[in-house]
């Protein structure tokens, strides 16, 4: 019979290919923040109360950050490079094999959580090879819930002050990445300026060529009337 540990791994892997394969920025921070607070209830026994409020605490403010980053700033996730259905595969294989190794035997924890986090280090792959800040930063987030999904399958679950500890370090994350991002005005200018070379250069060309033919026309007027001159001393 499943319990809670499995249906809190299947939102964790759920929310993280949401997060790593929607385009809209305020849906990618959604999916975040749905692994984020599912991954502290895969464990057993659950955490105190206090550590498992801590840890919600910390995803909500570390999904506001980026949601307000991506409200004010116009961000849109460029979606994921090798699509859904691979991403959900490669979440799906990494799953399995969460589920059927066992490094450390026994386990301290549940085989789910080992799953779940192997899930989320392999989603967190293709982000954080990209150029895009706000994409390296959900591929960080992933790689830190997975780390903790692993710790958490082979220690057990983490003291009060660790999952606090935990919830800082997504603030964190969060926090950089909401600063990194390049506003709409920068972004703005960044695309003028990548477009601008593209404008004059055939001008700058064509300018460079005027420049290089102005000499040779004049070489040429001048070796005419050079021939020219000497054909009518001849004549004379």
């Amino acid at each position: 019979m499943l319990d809670a540990a499995a249906f809190a791994a299947v939102a964790v892997v759920f929310g993280g290919v949401v997060a790593v394969t929607a385009r809209d920025g305020r849906i990618v921070v959604l999916g975040l923040m749905l692994a984020a607070v599912a991954a502290s209830l895969v464990t057993s026994p659950l955490p105190s109360s206090l550590a498992v409020s801590a840890r919600i605490l910390g995803a909500m403010l570390a999904a506001y950050l980026l949601w307000a980053a991506a409200g004010s700033r116009s961000v849109d996730s460029a979606g994921s490079a090798i699509g859904l259905v691979a991403e959900g595969a490669v979440a799906l294989a990494a799953f399995a094999v969460g589920l059927a190794v066992a490094p450390v035997d026994p386990l301290a924890g549940p085989a789910e959580a080992q799953a779940a986090g192997l899930s989320m280090i392999a989603l967190a792959v293709v982000p954080l090879a990209g150029r895009d800040v706000f994409r390296m930063g959900v591929g960080v987030t992933l790689l830190t819930l997975g780390g903790s999904l692993l710790v958490g399958a082979w220690t057990g679950p983490a003291f009060p002050l660790g999952q606090l500890a935990i919830a800082a370090l997504l603030v964190g994350i969060a926090g950089a990445t909401s600063l990194l991002i390049p506003s709409a005005e920068e972004a703005a200018a960044v695309e003028a300026a990548a477009v601008e070379p593209q404008q004059w250069r055939p001008e700058a060309e064509g300018a460079a060529e005027g420049a290089e033919t102005e000499p040779q026309a004049a070489q040429l007027e001048t070796a005419a009337r050079r021939a020219a001159t000497t054909r009518a001393r001849r004549f004379r």
